[in-house]
């Protein structure tokens, strides 16, 4: 929730406990970067927003675990913390057109496509199941 209360930050947050967005990767997809931040273990977002094209601003840390989605800071996602996360969004800010933060989108597009998507989760499942078995 800090990063809801930066100005250049445009949060829709939930209205009568549900979202005012129906189409939420045509809603991404308006936007060059989005913030996936949850403090203590990766939700969704993690992989939605990087799907739609956007340049992902992940909150990763040692209590949210969120490492073993396999995003790499700086490649295929940026990553913040408490710590970090202002001078982040300000380097990206003052410098949004560098070719760098498309090709870092990108990446992360085509790491969730190849490695998070229900195809893949099926597959490690079934992967599961048959060592059980």
């Amino acid at each position: 929730t800090m990063c809801n209360d930066l100005e250049f930050v445009d949060y829709k947050g939930m209205k009568k406990n549900q979202y005012d967005i129906k189409d939420y990767p045509s809603y991404l997809a308006q936007y060059q970067a989005a913030i996936a931040a949850t403090t203590f273990y990766p939700t969704q977002k993690y992989w939605e927003i990087p799907a739609a094209g956007c340049l992902t601003f992940m909150e990763m840390t040692d209590l949210n675990d969120g490492k073993f989605l396999g995003f790499k800071d700086g490649e295929n996602s940026i990553f913040i913390n408490e710590n970090n996360y202002e001078r982040k969004f300000l380097e990206y800010i003052s410098d949004s057109q560098n070719p760098k933060w498309e090709e870092i989108a990108s990446s992360g597009r085509q790491h969730v496509m190849e490695n998070l998507t229900n195809v893949q989760a099926v597959e490690s499942l079934i992967d599961l199941m048959d060592e059980l078995i």
